[in-house]
């Protein structure tokens, strides 16, 4: 029976909100002016709520000033290893010419992708490419 009356009691609420809508604005709007002349009628308050924002916006910047800063790191990292990567290479084709080997189109593709698997890894690729170019003893 009160699950009846509550509908029937809500949907009178409704019924009155929909037609005296200007009256919740009304009462809201005094509300947040009350809110507003409490808080500004003590000048701490405001201030200590700007001061909270300001320290929240100086931690953000640190925050992104350490990103970014680690962000350049990886990068200079990242363009150190692919030159290596590069001179690495090189020097595999220089010693492959040195040998009068000549690199066709299949082995020029492994080798490229031997190098782009193991770039980070020095040892490992130094074994890949020993296995796949006859070179254990050389």
């Amino acid at each position: 029976m009160t699950l009846i009356r509550l509908k029937t009691s809500a949907k009178k609420v409704y019924l009155w909100a929909k037609k005296c809508w200007w009256v919740i604005v009304l009462g809201l709007g005094l509300v947040v002016a009350f809110l507003l002349y409490a808080l500004t009628r003590n000048g701490a308050y405001v201030a200590g709520l700007l001061d909270l924002m300001e320290s929240r916006r100086d931690s953000h910047d640190q925050e992104m000033e350490t990103l970014a800063h680690i962000h350049n790191t990886e990068i200079a990292e990242k363009n150190m290893r692919l030159k290596e990567h590069l001179r690495r290479r090189s020097e595999i084709e220089e010693d492959f010419k040195k040998r009068g080997i000549d690199m066709d189109k299949e082995k020029e593709a492994e080798l490229k992708r031997i190098v782009d698997e193991s770039y980070n890894d020095p040892e490992k690729l130094a074994r890949e490419l020993a296995k796949a170019f006859g070179m254990e003893n050389g």
